[in-house]
């Protein structure tokens, strides 16, 4: 007999949450706070948050609620409730342009007719107040009204290096204030100076870490160094003087629309002094530390099934890639955390689940790396040169991934930066700093061309009949609800193959220049695809199920067939680079690398607005498939009033959950934990 944990938990809220509606009414604050620990021992959810700050509105006690909702809005970064609790709290404080701003807020993340109605009455009565506080000082009335629309009109971060408001960002520092700041110029262009929103594609930008110093700078070189430098401006001068020599410098020497690089073999103190403003990046030491390992190399490749790689064979499809990782470590069960490119990337490059890092929106921002602590981070701690080259316009600065990298190199893949435009500059990158540690990070994307039914290669273009040249089935409203089709599954087998030539490359250039002991290589992906399988269910397993390849040092030789996730991929990486394990993470230490305790089974989620939510447990026996049945609004949480749970059987395909309700329970409840503090009902 099923207990259905989930069914009964959302009685138990409901319950409570109608008696503390009560509470709330008849002014009992002795059953109020009753309940509102009973309430905390159930869940803690956006509910809870916005019944708190209720109850602290009802006290007066507007710090402690503001406190309160600044703190869910790291978690639930679009809730209506939340930031239209905070602009009340901001309006009682009379904190009036603070309060007009969450309100505009409430507006943009608004999902339903009824709250758009709410909000925009106290937007409404928010004018009139203003134009009343503001009746003498009309700039500043100008001024909240222009910043309003620009929060209402903002875009999501993918035309970087445009921002969100489509303005270019180049030679404009971000991050200022932060160890992280960098600045963004343009890469190879020679005479291009600058992006606008007809070119945002067509050319290559880098970003490197640094700060713009307006006058003299001393730099003190403990060892010989490469120095990047920027000038800004026409017209500008500069001198470096270091052990009495000075080198001096005009911007026709020094091109303002790209980074220079400068090779000091000497130590001392550099003292910088220039005529007008300039960027100086970070001193990159010419020698990396003995200690470490030469070279930690990440190939990302988005949308890779590993379903697909096993049924057409990897060593005939990619047979570079099968030579290289023959002799490192390679697992049959590596499941992605989430469907597509946005929320799966960062679970890899945070450790955490989408639950947990928030970054599932399409279309809203959220500087989900404030929270998070990334991979990359931690080898830059450790000494490593850190870079990532990358035409994935998911995986830019903008989107949080600045932090922790030296050096990015971006453009998006549709312009240009496809596989042989990024493997050529990851060759470049090692050339330029071969005796430094480097951790390299490269992001591959031409398998999107499949989806997206874009032909850009010549060489995949000429091995198509035209018979297979025509789509059965067109695209979906996205690329992830691309249904199954026999012509595009033929495509993604030539375009991996496409990939496997230019990765041999990058293969190469490693065996050539470094022992086994020096490296650590890896590649992964950050989902499937839904066109490789007939099955019906969007998180199956040619979706979910992705490869994982490590190669070098004292990586274990062979095939695995330990459940793992892309959450475990982080700590598999410090632990083989013999860095600090990190903390604050769901991933974990896989057994087969040295681990405690293997995974009973793995967890893939589709948090979408506007889809419903799904969620597939894979263990050794079955497919755990979930649904709930009312789509997701803006602010990513579950409505969990009606789901269906199917156990399925991974040999048989027998739906086995009637048969087996213990075990359908226990993984019922394994949901409810994971998604409990995303619900609603």
């Amino acid at each position: 007999m099923r207990k259905y944990p989930i069914q009964s938990n959302i009685k138990q809220l409901k319950q409570l949450h109608q008696s503390i509606k009560a509470a709330f009414q008849n002014n009992d604050p002795v059953t109020l706070d009753s309940n509102i620990n009973d309430y905390k021992e159930i869940n803690s959810d956006a509910n809870l948050i916005s019944i708190q700050s209720n109850y602290f509105f009802q006290k007066g006690d507007y710090d402690a609620a503001e406190a309160l909702i600044k703190n869910g809005l790291e978690s639930h970064p679009f809730h209506f409730d939340l930031h239209l609790n905070l602009g009340i709290v901001y309006e009682l404080k009379y904190q009036m342009a603070e309060s007009y701003y969450q309100y505009v807020r409430a507006l943009k993340f608004s999902s339903t007719d009824q709250d758009r109605e709410l909000i925009e009455t106290y937007i409404h009565r928010m004018n009139l107040l203003l134009e009343e506080i503001y009746e003498g000082y009309p700039q500043e009335l100008i001024d909240i009204l222009k910043y309003s629309s620009r929060l209402l009109d903002e875009k999501d971060y993918r035309e970087f290096p445009l921002n969100s408001h489509f303005e270019s960002t180049i030679r404009s520092p971000k991050a200022v204030g932060t160890k992280d700041e960098y600045m963004t110029n343009m890469y190879r262009t020679i005479n291009i100076a600058d992006i606008g929103t007809q070119t945002t594609q067509a050319y290559p930008t880098e970003s490197l870490k640094g700060k713009i110093y307006d006058s003299e700078h001393q730099i003190v070189l403990t060892q010989a160094s490469i120095l990047p430098i920027s000038t800004l401006e026409k017209n500008t001068y500069i001198d470096f003087e270091l052990n009495n020599k000075t080198y001096s410098f005009s911007s026709n020497d020094l091109k303002y629309n790209s980074f220079q690089y400068l090779r000091f073999d000497e130590t001392g103190l550099l003292n910088i002094d220039m005529n007008k403003p300039l960027f100086i990046g970070k001193p990159i030491p010419i020698k990396g530390k003995a200690s470490k390992k030469k070279l930690v190399f990440n190939i990302f490749i988005d949308g890779v099934s590993e379903v697909f790689l096993h049924d057409n064979n990897l060593e005939t499809l990619m047979p570079h890639t099968h030579h290289f990782f023959e002799n490192g470590f390679y697992s049959n069960n590596c499941y992605a955390t989430s469907e597509w490119t946005l929320p799966s990337i960062a679970s890899i490059y945070t450790g955490k689940y989408t639950t947990k890092h928030h970054l599932y929106h399409p279309e809203f921002n959220y500087n989900f790396a404030d929270y998070s602590k990334m991979l990359q981070e931690h080898f830059e701690e450790a000494g490593y040169m850190t870079t990532q080259i990358s035409g994935d316009w998911r995986v830019t600065p903008a989107h949080g991934y600045h932090k922790g990298f030296d050096r990015t190199l971006y453009q998006n893949f549709m312009g240009g930066m496809d596989c042989r435009q990024v493997v050529i500059e990851s060759i470049e990158q090692l050339e330029a700093f071969k005796d430094q540690n480097n951790f390299l990070s490269i992001s591959l994307s031409d398998l999107h061309h499949v989806p997206d039914e874009v032909h850009h290669n010549l060489a995949i273009q000429t091995q198509i009949d035209i018979s297979r040249r025509l789509n059965i089935n067109k695209k979906g409203s996205t690329t992830v609800l691309t249904s199954y089709d026999q012509n595009k599954y033929y495509k993604y087998g030539l375009e991996l193959t496409r990939l496997d030539f230019y990765l041999n490359i990058v293969y190469t250039y490693i065996k050539e220049n470094f022992n086994d002991e020096e490296i650590l290589v890896t590649l992964y992906s950050d989902h499937g695809q839904s066109f490789l399988s007939e099955d019906s269910f969007l998180l199956n397993k040619s979706r979910s199920k992705v490869p994982l390849m490590i190669k070098g040092g004292s990586t274990p030789v062979g095939k695995s067939d330990e459940l793992i996730s892309t959450i475990d991929i982080l700590p598999t990486l410090l632990h083989l680079a013999n860095l600090p394990a990190a903390t604050d993470i769901d991933g974990q230490l896989p057994v087969v690398f040295g681990g405690d305790t293997a995974r009973t089974f793995t967890y893939t989620e589709a948090i979408h607005p506007n889809q419903t939510y799904k969620a597939a447990l894979t263990d050794d026996v079955h497919h755990i498939y979930f649904e709930n049945e009312t789509p997701i609004q803006n602010d990513g949480l579950i409505d969990l009033n009606e789901y269906t749970l199917r156990l399925i059987n991974k040999v048989t395909g027998a739906d086995e959950t009637e048969l087996l309700p213990d075990r359908a329970d226990y993984y019922e409840q394994m949901i409810w934990e994971h998604i409990q503090s995303n619900s609603k009902f």
